[in-house]
């Protein structure tokens, strides 16, 4: 029947229900979805105005839900549901701490104590680092949450027993971010404890666990899995039997895995693999210590790239180009590559090179010790541990400037992220600093919510959600004429 044949009414009809089903389309849309670690293709970028600019722990708090334990994942979300994990102990966890650990104290008791470097380093570790017998027991959760309200949906325990290994006091047994594909939630505990599929009403579907592998110094675990196309890919670097694997998403499957090799000296990663969908082929790309390695979605190496030292900032792609780091204490030793598709092979440059057919640039300081890189608008944001902000151009990795974020005395572990022309950093304090985006240092804001926070945040369709050391808060621009929400 023609549309001209229709009454008015009937017309009229057909229009209501054609827009409704258009707004239950955008309300499910990927925009508020932000199924894995750094969102969407792991850039931690969006493209969209109303989100807030502005925040503090009473202001533009739509809500505040405590989370019980401790864990450093960042939650995810799926249409009107949020997840994320924790790990809660039977007794008491030693305190988190926020700043820099590591060489400089070892260099004070050397020279005000005069220790040697090994008795120096074994006290540092005694200070910092939680052993497995330490802890009573431990219960790995994974939450569901209203995006709404914070309500509680439900909990589920993954595992329940004593730490497999110890973990240092700045990191958790929660420490990797869950992953969905919107079916169901993979969650991983530890490395050493297992992955675990959830359907979305919270059932298990299967699990997997491997035999537990040492890591460098017991400082813990932190790789998140990813899922693409039917498929989980967990990267597990460690002092023992590392490897990559990939699972099959419904049934758990085991598709394939690969040993990993490294070179000398320490081998454990925390680095997230990233899903590479460059317009050649998909890869699947790891950073570990030593080199970068990209594999096919069939477990095949494709090519590695020599240079690189500890591997905790994950890639993120760009243009067609992907961006590469990994980062070591202090403002040396910290590389940043990018790389073109297509490559094969041994693609390490020599001493003498900065540049090669498959890496457009090199940078010898420009990665972060922890963080991921943000590209936005053509531009590379980095921030180190200590505060230093590198901004690079993206296609050239030419330097455009470099700033203390906040004037100094900031310490940062999560990853930036963008929206609005604006870039963001999520300090370790809490505070999250909003610069313009653009070639010149423009600090707009300082949004203060005094807890430690390492998390990186997820964003939603209207609201930003991060997490602190005792919760999680969902801010969202408030009208003018609501009331301020309390955070507690």
């Amino acid at each position: 029947m023609h549309a001209h044949h229709l009454s008015r009414t009937t017309r009229c009809t057909i229009l209501l229900i054609v827009a409704s089903a258009l707004i239950t389309v955008e309300a499910r849309s990927p925009g508020g979805n932000w199924p894995q670690f750094r969102g969407p293709g792991g850039s931690v970028v969006v493209e969209r105005s109303g989100l807030p600019l502005q925040w503090s722990d009473r202001d533009n708090i739509a809500w505040a839900k405590e989370i019980p334990g401790r864990g450093w994942s960042s939650p995810i979300i799926w249409n009107d549901r949020l997840y994320v994990t924790t790990a809660v102990s039977g007794g008491t966890f030693r305190p988190p701490q926020t700043g820099i650990f590591g060489n400089d104290e070892v260099d004070r008791l050397m020279k005000s104590e005069g220790l040697s470097r090994e008795q120096a380093t074994k006290r540092v570790l005694a200070r910092d680092i939680e052993p497995p017998n330490e802890t009573a027991g431990v219960r790995y959760l994974l939450l569901a949450l209203d995006v709404a309200t914070g309500r509680v949906v439900w909990e589920r325990e993954a595992h329940k027993g004593p730490p497999f290994r110890g973990r240092h006091r700045k990191n958790t047994y929660a420490s990797e971010t869950p992953v969905t594909d919107g079916e169901r939630i993979y969650a991983s505990f530890g490395g050493n404890v297992g992955l675990f599929c959830y359907e979305k009403s919270g059932k298990l579907l299967w699990s997997k666990q491997w035999p537990p592998q040492p890591m460098f110094q017991d400082f813990g675990t932190a790789s998140s899995p990813v899922v693409h196309r039917g498929r989980v890919y967990v990267l597990h670097d460690n002092e023992g039997a590392s490897f990559l694997a990939a699972f099959e998403a419904k049934t758990g499957r085991e598709a394939w895995t690969v040993k990993r090799t490294h070179g000398d000296g320490g081998k454990s990663g925390w680095a997230t693999p990233f899903v590479w969908e460059n317009d050649l082929r998909t890869e699947i790309v790891t950073v570990g210590r030593r080199h970068v390695v990209s594999y096919s979605l069939e477990g095949r190496e494709l090519w590695r790239l020599a240079g690189f030292t500890q591997a905790t900032p994950s890639p993120v792609s760009d243009s067609g180009l992907l961006y590469v780091g990994s980062g070591s204490q202090g403002e040396t030793n910290r590389p940043m590559f990018a790389v073109r598709p297509g490559a094969s092979g041994d693609i390490s440059l020599r001493a003498d090179q900065a540049s090669s057919a498959y890496v457009v640039w090199f940078h010898p300081r420009a990665s972060a010790y922890t963080s991921s890189p943000l590209v936005y608008r053509g531009r590379m944001y980095v921030v180190n541990d200590n505060g230093i902000l590198t901004v690079l151009d993206a296609s050239s990795g030419k330097e455009i400037y470099k700033a203390r974020i906040g004037g100094g005395g900031n310490t940062f572990s999560s990853s930036p992220w963008a929206y609005d022309g604006k870039v963001f950093f999520l300090s370790e304090d809490g505070d999250t600093f909003v610069l313009a985006a653009g070639d010149e240092y423009k600090e707009l804001a300082k949004n203060p919510l005094a807890e430690m926070s390492l998390a990186t945040p997820a964003i939603g369709a209207d609201s930003v959600f991060i997490r602190t050391a005792a919760r999680l808060y969902r801010i969202r621009q408030r009208p003018a004429s609501t009331p301020r929400a309390s955070p507690r």
